[in-house]
């Protein structure tokens, strides 16, 4: 009879353990950032020295959070702060144009990806983040290039609450 009990002990915790890598494996992260800082107000404006360094941070920052697919807008400042990540990790970013952020939460939901990089725009970010499920965040100041959001996902995204995080990230730089 002992013998009965220690293998039904051993095969619930083989189930639970199972299970646990089953909803590890369902889950997915999505790391949110604005563009690092940029040179001008012009719309296409490309970063600034310190755009850059905040770039190669955010690499450093990510290298080994496992990204397999970065997006960006079709803007030089979004696609220059992914640029040192997407070539570290050898990855080719995805741009969606800036004026379809429905585009980007379709391309983010229907992404096969267990970890996603979103590199976007202080004013439609927040939008992009609740469409998504996160809780509302406070707007993103025009002169704020340090906000970083994580997003974790279970499943397909829709049917639970997800996991959130709202950080700051290299904010030694302002």
């Amino acid at each position: 009879m002992r013998t009965f009990w220690k293998f039904a002990c051993v095969c619930a915790l083989g189930s639970m353990t199972f299970a646990s890598r089953v909803q590890a494996q369902q889950s997915r992260t999505i790391y949110l950032v604005r563009h690092a800082d940029k040179v001008s107000e012009e719309t296409d404006s490309p970063l600034s020295d310190a755009g850059r360094t905040r770039a190669k941070c955010l690499a450093k920052t990510l290298e080994d959070a496992q990204i397999q697919q970065i997006f960006t807008s079709d803007l030089q400042r979004t696609q220059q702060t992914a640029a040192p990540l997407a070539e570290k990790l050898h990855l080719k970013p995805v741009a969606i144009p800036i004026a379809r952020p429905d585009d980007l939460i379709d391309a983010i939901r229907s992404s096969k990806a267990k970890s996603v990089l979103v590199v976007w725009h202080d004013a439609t970010l927040p939008n992009i983040l609740r469409a998504l499920g996160a809780p509302e965040i406070t707007p993103i100041a025009h002169t704020e290039y340090d906000r970083f959001f994580v997003l974790t996902l279970a499943g397909d995204g829709k049917d639970s609450k997800p996991g959130f995080a709202a950080l700051r990230y290299c904010d030694c730089l302002q």
